[in-house]
């Protein structure tokens, strides 16, 4: 994936500028299948929580609707992650930002805090799993934006 783009995607259909969502791969209503029904953080299990979230938003060039451009997050890892209050490093190490380290709100935050520096589930078969590269590049995007 040299030469990543990062530029918006411009995509047509029926004459008409779309964003997002075209051409999807996987369900953005659940989990990829390779991550055995479950949240890549947490590990939680229930269906009707868990969501397909994009590593690289496809809006970008690449940001693919592929298994590689995915995790499979319950719904409060994958707003977290939306919103940069926890990212994942290239090497699968997912992280809580400082804002949330330093906060003292309550159990439900108690356990957010719990998941950082911890390895994330990954599919075990590796051309399922997240492509370094994006993650790369989404760390980066979190490490400025976290605060």
């Amino acid at each position: 994936m040299h030469g990543t783009s990062l530029t918006p995607r411009r995509r047509v259909r029926r004459g008409h500028p779309v964003r997002g969502r075209a051409r999807q791969r996987f369900p953005l209503s659940g989990p990829p299948p390779a991550y055995n029904s479950q949240c890549a953080i947490c590990r939680l299990k229930e269906l009707r929580l868990l969501d397909a979230a994009h590593i690289l938003s496809d809006v970008l060039e690449a940001g693919e609707p592929t298994i590689q451009n995915g995790l499979s997050l319950c719904a409060i890892h994958h707003r977290a992650f939306d919103q940069n209050l926890i990212g994942v490093s290239p090497d699968y190490i997912v992280h809580v930002s400082r804002r949330l380290l330093e906060d003292e709100d309550g159990p439900m935050l108690d356990l957010l805090k719990g998941f950082h520096e911890r390895s994330l589930s990954v599919p075990s078969r590796s051309a399922d799993r997240p492509d370094r590269e994006r993650l790369d590049i989404r760390f980066a995007s979190f490490l400025q934006l976290a605060v």
